[in-house]
């Protein structure tokens, strides 16, 4: 599939985590988003809390700042602070990202097969035939976490023997693509975050610049 930041057209990126800090000197704008969570009778809420209590999100959507400086990001915040989210807040985070005009969603994040784990795959299947496309992070040591493992959804682990600004493809892999896992750089620290929720960002901003092309094993991407 070729699309999609052709020139003077504005991609929309939706980043589905712990939210985004539009303040951040990484990011500098350009965010709007919502939140969706549990209320205390169980039931599926939304608000437009985005804000982002653990910066997670913030550092994945500083990648996507970095590589598509133009991107307008859509974030949709599923966790609060203790990083717990369910299957069925993901799905709905999916289809409200895909209706708000999100072409490529990055969800880096992974959930284990369970209650809710048909819901989810049904609702990635549905937005993706819209031709939405959607970048997950796996792990090399489980090859069902959710939504990477779902046929279609873009699979992403981190390795460094991957050079900045480049992506690798192999389809023999559970999941397919690989990228760098290092984050952007923050001026006076010296141990930042590293792994795969980096190298599926990585993955987003290449396909969101670039399309998808299932033919090649290895894709040059952007500059760091």
């Amino acid at each position: 599939m070729k699309m999609v930041a052709n020139e003077g057209t504005r991609i929309r990126i939706g980043v589905i985590d712990t939210g985004v800090n539009p303040w951040h000197s990484h990011i500098r704008g350009g965010v709007t988003g919502l939140r969706i969570y549990l209320d205390a009778a169980g039931r599926i809420r939304e608000d437009d809390d985005f804000r982002d209590l653990v910066g997670h999100g913030t550092a994945v959507a500083g990648i996507l700042r970095q590589e598509l400086p133009d991107a307008e990001i859509f974030a949709v915040r599923v966790f609060e602070r203790d990083l717990t989210s369910y299957p069925s807040l993901v799905a709905r985070a999916v289809l409200r990202a895909a209706a708000e005009g999100c072409r490529v969603l990055n969800l880096s994040l992974g959930m284990p097969a369970g209650p809710g784990a048909e819901l989810l795959a049904m609702v990635c299947h549905t937005v993706m035939e819209t031709g939405c496309i959607i970048v997950a992070a796996g792990h090399p040591d489980n090859e069902q976490l959710l939504p990477a493992s779902i046929p279609g959804v873009l699979g992403v682990i981190a390795d460094d023997r991957v050079p900045a600004g480049e992506i690798r493809v192999d389809h023999g892999r559970c999941y397919p693509y690989a990228a760098s896992g290092s984050p952007r750089d923050l001026e006076g620290v010296l141990e930042n975050l590293w792994g795969n929720s980096f190298a599926c960002a990585r993955v987003t901003a290449h396909v969101a610049r670039h399309g998808q092309d299932h033919e090649t094993d290895a894709i040059a991407g952007s500059s760091q």
